[in-house]
């Protein structure tokens, strides 16, 4: 075995054949350099053999094996000239300089699609959007900008999709600066920074990944203004409130874009509801057949305090937060062949949050009812910093390596009256995470490659967690003064080696890959009594897992547009929960076939079945305290969880015609899962992980944009509609079925008058419904919202933001008014915002989960007026 390891690590450092290099420099007829020309080498029967890209100064060099016939084409083009195409034999020659100067060429619509005044340029794979075309002048980041654009999509926790894909980097003149946590430049810098948006399809960072031309992954590319370039830019801002509420807001963007470095501080202090810790992602799994994998691992927490934060509305509306975050990015050419990039983060949120709820059980003989008045304080803090490495030693070697480091503590305190009984919770945690990525991909040849993927991880998160509960210290029969606390330690620690061989003939890609990883879990949770543990609630849980896996897998592409791709995996897991140990052995197979760019769009036909084990929060050996009010405890047996998906995926983008269409049907039968069996009481609740049998569920959702020309509106129709079928149990019933229907339909548009005055507007319904026990229970909520903006002047513009919302039989409405005022050649801006001007101050709203009803007030942010001053620099 570890000869085989060793020859499969050390097999990119062997040569293999003799290589020919061909460099060269492309210019234009004024002996100007071309920048990004692509420089294509060719067989005798048109295949692609290699390509390239020219630098900023037109130059270019390329290594490939000879072929058997010694003959090859060179073909150079780029926007804007004529095609430069030469054919050259290699039989006799190991280097060659091929330079060429390129004629101007006057691009025809075939080549570049082009809205009026270039709103909107297509090449190839790359769409460019101007943003001003898409602005009205009241954005102030960049995500609100982002909003906007044709083909992008901003989601509620600021991921953002292009094309219908999560983005896999949000670049900046071509450069990665935060990797993961892009939300931190998307919602905080300038907005009046940006030029244009790219998406970046068939996108690929990894040069040797690149050369097999078969990545499915989305880019964004932020281009900024000329002027932004070569020298240091930003703004500053402050910002006080002037009625009512003690607000504020003050910020700093700071960069510096060259090209050996790239540079961006970025800070910012409100009190106006974002949180700071939520731009930072806690971990991230991405898995690629054809590319590179990501694997970080995350020790969950096993006691909960709930904010009772509510999501209807939005942050400022609704969440009492004050966050601080400080943020320094840099990437920067320490060789032509090494890149350094790294990210310092410092994130603190500070929130405060009342609120009132009222919890039904809807179950037999008799309904179950709980109240709760939740006086919420948590202080939480995210520090991390990451260092990445990317190294190309020559035209077949690139390395990267990524380490990074987190340091996440909180503290929280809850007071609350349940069911009219005081309960104290406080909370005290410490949590330290380290990951290191290390990847290496060789080329063998111009079709075959190998990557090897090193990773490990650690993740260790201790928890101290203090209770005085009158209903607790009844059920263990103990002192009603007693104190009782519990203490746990919840470790996560990995390792693991993946390599993968991904070769390409003719029509058929095919992937073989190895996998070895070895993880040791952790729980051990101590209850204590006046700091007597009391054994019968103690928790000590660990796993130890050794895997193996192989995975084969071919896409034959079938033409340009259409391919299929078959994949099997196979997995050997070594399994052991303390003492106990167990074989697992399982195939997890997936099938899909693709129809891609066509007149009609791109489908997407998939099947796939999934087999895993449980994570160690549902292992727990013994009952652990996850609230005030509720006791855990995981399945005695451990046993395969297994899935089984069939999905349908249709999408058709015209960005230049302000065109799209997406529809997605996807079902899930769920052959084997987790189920709880519930025992709820007056003031309690048991819940006992059990694997049984699943349920199914049925999700379909369409959603339609489109540009009217004679209206002058960018309409969007979205619908999403869901079912469900899960057996249930609870309160020693028989599993019961458990129906939930959900439907969302929602309508907006946006409006491009040539005029002073412009709006967004639209609404939303939502309609649930469940059924349980014979127990019909339905839920409706809507809303509607306009924005207008005026342009008073050349200098004053105004805002108004109205949202109307009815939540069954209660109405609610917010109206917000801003002023931007802009003086004409001054580096100052000025802005005052009048928030909640209605002075909405309370909120109730209903859900429903399973069997269960949820009724929740919470308060909302008073009026107040905010006053903010900018100066660019």
């Amino acid at each position: 075995m570890l000869k085989l390891f060793s020859f499969i690590f050390f097999i990119p450092f062997i040569a293999f054949s003799q290589n020919i290099k061909i460099s060269g420099t492309i210019k234009d007829k004024q002996n100007r350099s071309v920048e990004r020309a692509s420089v294509v080498i060719l067989d005798n029967s048109g295949n692609i053999l290699f390509y390239t890209f020219a630098n900023e100064d037109g130059n270019y060099t390329l290594q490939l094996k000879k072929p058997a016939s010694g003959i090859v084409s060179i073909e150079i083009s780029c926007l804007g000239f004529a095609k430069n195409t030469n054919v050259i034999d290699l039989s006799t020659k190991t280097e060659i300089n091929h330079s060429v100067s390129l004629e101007s060429q006057q691009e025809s619509l075939k080549e570049v699609v082009i809205e009026s005044h270039k709103k909107v340029r297509i090449n190839q794979d790359t769409t460019t959007i101007k943003a001003s075309a898409f602005s009205n002048q009241t954005e102030q980041t960049i995500e609100d900008i982002l909003k906007k654009l044709p083909g992008i999509e901003v989601q509620k926790d600021g991921s953002i999709k292009a094309h219908g894909k999560p983005i896999d980097k949000l670049l900046v003149e071509g450069e990665d600066l935060f990797d993961k946590n892009y939300t931190l430049l998307s919602k905080n810098l300038d907005a009046k920074t940006l030029d244009e948006v790219q998406i970046i399809e068939a996108f690929e960072d990894n040069p040797i990944f690149k050369k097999m031309n078969n990545s499915d992954k989305v880019a964004l590319n932020l281009k900024l203004k000329k002027d932004k370039q070569n020298i240091w830019f930003g703004n500053i801002t402050a910002g006080a409130g002037i009625i009512s509420e003690n607000r504020w807001k003050e910020g700093i963007n700071l960069g510096l874009l060259k090209k050996k470095i790239k540079i961006f501080y970025l800070a910012d202090y409100n009190n106006s509801g974002e949180k700071a810790t939520s731009l930072i992602k806690e971990s991230s799994i991405n898995l690629d057949f054809f590319g590179a994998d990501r694997i970080e691992k995350k020790a969950r927490k096993q006691y909960v305090i709930n904010s009772n934060e509510n999501s209807s509305f939005s942050k400022s509306q609704s969440v009492f937060n004050k966050a601080l975050f400080n943020s320094l990015s840099f990437t920067t050419k320490l060789k032509p062949s090494l890149t350094l990039r790294g990210v310092g983060y410092f994130t603190n949120d500070h929130q405060i949050q009342h609120s009132f709820s009222e919890t039904i059980y809807n179950i037999d003989p008799q309904p179950i009812i709980n109240s709760e008045a939740n006086h919420y304080s948590g202080k939480k803090t995210l520090s991390s910093g990451e260092i990445e490495l990317k190294y190309s030693g020559n035209e077949d070697n690139y390395l990267t390596n990524l380490f990074i480091y987190k340091n996440n503590p909180d503290v929280i305190n809850s007071n609350l009256l349940f069911n009219s009984e005081q309960i104290n919770q406080n909370s005290k945690n410490s949590n330290y995470t380290f990951y290191n990525h290390l990847n290496h991909s060789y080329s063998l040849s111009n079709q075959t490659i190998l990557n090897n993927y090193i990773y490990l991880g650690s993740d260790y998160l201790n928890e101290k967690n203090r209770l005085k509960s009158p209903f607790l210290n009844e059920f263990f029969k103990i002192d009603p003064e007693a104190q009782i606390d519990q203490k746990g330690d919840t470790k996560n620690q990995y390792f693991g080696i993946k390599s993968k061989l991904i070769s390409k003939y003719k029509k058929l890609e095919s992937v073989l890959a190895f996998q070895y990883e070895k993880s040791k879990e952790s729980i051990v949770s101590d209850f204590l009594i006046d700091q007597k543990q009391k054994t019968d609630y103690q928790v000590d849980t660990n796993t130890n897992q050794t895997i193996f896996s192989f995975d084969a897998g071919i896409r034959y592409n079938f033409t340009s547009e259409t391919d299929f791709t078959a994949n099997l995996k196979y997995v050997q897991n070594n399994f052991a929960r303390n003492i106990s140990q167990q074989h697992f052995h399982f195939f997890n197979p997936v099938f899909s076939f693709n129809l891609k760019k066509t007149r009609l769009g791109t489908f997407r036909l998939n099947y796939s079945e999934n087999s895993s084990l449980p994570e160690i929060n549902y292992l727990k050996t013994n009952y652990l305290l996850a609230d005030y009010r509720t006791f855990e405890k995981g399945v005695s047996d451990v046993a395969l969880l297994k899935n089984k998906t069939i999905s349908f995926l249709h999408t058709l983008y015209k960005d230049e015609k302000g065109f799209s269409v997406k529809t997605n049907l996807v079902y899930t039968k769920l052959k084997k899962t987790l189920n709880i069996d519930n025992l709820i009481t007056q003031n309690f609740n048991f819940k006992n992980y059990i694997v049984t049998n699943g349920g199914e569920n049925y999700n379909a959702s369409f959603s339609f944009i489109n540009y009217l020309k004679k209206l002058k509106w960018a309409t969007k129709i979205a619908t999403q509609q869901t079912w469900s079928n899960t057996p249930t149990k609870v309160n020693n019933q028989d599993f019961t079925n458990l129906k939930s229907y959900n439907s969302q339909y929602s309508f907006s548009a946006t409006s491009y008058y040539s005029l002073v005055v412009n709006f967004d507007f639209g609404f939303n319904y939502n309609y649930y419904q469940t059924n349980f026990n014979n127990t019909l229970t339905t839920n409706t909520t809507k809303d509607a919202f306009i924005n207008c903006n005026y342009k008073i002047s050349k200098v004053w513009l105004a805002e108004v933001n109205t949202t109307y919302y009815k939540i069954n039989t209660q109405n609610y409405s917010f109206v917000n008014i801003i002023a931007n005022y802009t003086p004409e050649n001054s580096r100052f801006s000025y802005r005052l915002l009048f928030n909640n001007v209605t002075n909405e101050n309370e909120f109730t709203l209903v859900t429903l989960d399973s069997y269960t009803s949820y009724k929740a007030t919470i308060d909302l942010v008073p009026r107040y007026l905010l006053a903010t001053v900018k100066y660019r620099f």
